[in-house]
């Protein structure tokens, strides 16, 4: 060590411009937006023609609802084969994405429009697991797929609908102990909340828990204060609080968040007279009018709820013979109409005052003999949230059909609804 000379000013071998730097930096605003928000950039004109497409279809879309609820839902509008049963469906709002499961890992997605695949890949499940639930997230945005599997593990998607660019963004286990039941397995079952960002994850397991999707942090066990396993699960959108639970002996239990765990349950329906005996197929609540509770067993009941009320408030009596007849419940989220799919092979289509409108059979692969009975039973059926829309698919059948609603068929005829605009440039943009 060299000491230094006295007789010489002090001085700092090394410099820097960082205080300089600094200076100049913070002299201009910093409270200015960024640029995806700032108009005139690419991702803000993106989001603005996204905004104004989506608003358009709702609008256009809108005065088909009523007429829904009263015509016909049997008119063909497409087919196209897949390679596979379809045992999951869902549609995208806006884009014309429909994306497929089987029953194993395979997820397709597919131009419903064009009739043609998309992207195919892999979910990873481990052997002898399945895809029980799919789910969409920020729809009217860039949306992200997310999926659920039979192991208890969540998983999301960016890009799903592009092979090169597809993306793992997130996975979890969200149901760790899971219980196997005594006759069927649910799996994994959840509902995904746009507004709260939360996810309700349950299936074989007697809780049922709440995720809190950004942070991948359970925030919440709820008991399910039942034996049996869950197999459906919905939640109100608007406020997302009180959610509603089907069990696989046959009883619908609400719950509501804001209250404790041990005293979440508000209402049960189990064994009573007008209340499901056998496995619950689906839940579902509306998300617009009156956000109907409509709920199905596996015997073909099916029953029209009124959380408020300790009975039904119409129901369509099943048959305690055919415990497996029923097998597929789709509602549709704005009109008022759901399907349901049985072993028959037939699809029927009712309004929420649980009147008959349509019973068809949809089409099984042109391959097939023509002397061949059709009884492959239906696996899965899915609305589109706001087109007059419903796809469905068989066992032994590689195809998905999808049928329109005859008004909206009548309407491609005449090209014109009241107060003009086309319903065939609405239809087919």
């Amino acid at each position: 060590m060299v000491p230094r000379d006295n007789s010489k000013p002090a001085a700092i071998p090394l410099k820097s411009n960082f205080f300089t730097w600094s200076a100049s930096y913070f002299r201009e605003p910093q409270m200015r937006p960024s640029e995806e928000d700032e108009p005139g950039s690419l991702d803000y004109n993106e989001r603005l023609w996204r905004r104004n497409r989506n608003d358009k279809i709702i609008s256009g879309t809108q005065p088909m609802k009523e007429a829904a609820g009263m015509q016909r839902w049997d008119v063909p509008c497409g087919y196209f084969g897949i390679g596979a049963a379809p045992m999951k469906m869902l549609f995208h709002q806006f884009e014309h994405h429909l994306v497929t499961s089987d029953d194993r890992d395979s997820i397709a997605v597919w131009d419903w429009k064009e009739a043609r695949q998309l992207c195919r890949f892999s979910n990873g499940n481990p052997a002898r697991s399945r895809v029980t639930e799919l789910r969409f997230i920020n729809e009217d945005d860039q949306a992200m797929l997310m999926t659920g599997s039979s192991d208890g593990v969540i998983k999301i998607y960016k890009h799903y609908e592009d092979m090169a660019k597809i993306e793992l963004a997130s996975s979890f286990r969200a149901l760790s102990d899971l219980v196997t039941s005594d006759s069927q397995n649910a799996g994994l079952v959840f509902d995904w909340q746009q507004g709260q960002g939360r996810i309700l994850v349950a299936g074989d397991d007697r809780v049922i828990r709440v995720w809190q999707a950004g942070h991948e942090l359970c925030i919440s066990d709820i008991p399910a204060r039942s034996g049996s396993c869950i197999t459906s699960l919905t939640s109100d959108q608007v406020e997302g609080n009180v959610f509603v639970a089907g069990f696989g002996n046959g009883s619908v239990r609400a719950y509501d968040q804001r209250m404790g765990p041990r005293d979440s349950m508000i209402m049960d329906w189990v064994n009573r007279g007008t209340d499901h005996r056998s496995w619950i197929v689906g839940v579902h609540l509306q998300r617009g009018g009156m956000r109907e509770l409509i709920s199905a067993e596996s015997n073909g009941g099916v029953r029209l709820w009124d959380i408020r009320m300790r009975g039904a408030v119409a129901s369509l009596p099943g048959n305690p013979r055919k415990p497996r007849n029923l097998r597929a419940l789709s509602v549709h989220e704005h009109a008022p109409v759901f399907a349901t799919g049985g072993a028959d092979h037939t699809i029927r289509v009712y309004n929420t005052s649980l009147k008959h409108l349509s019973s068809f059979e949809p089409y099984m692969s042109y391959l097939r003999m023509s002397n061949t009975p059709r009884t492959a039973p239906i696996t899965a059926t899915a609305f589109h949230p706001h087109r007059m829309m419903l796809a469905c698919g068989a066992i032994n059948d590689g195809h998905v059909n999808l049928f329109k609603c005859e008004a909206v068929a009548s309407e491609d005829v005449k090209g014109t609804r009241d107060g003009g605009g086309s319903i065939v440039e609405e239809w087919r943009e």
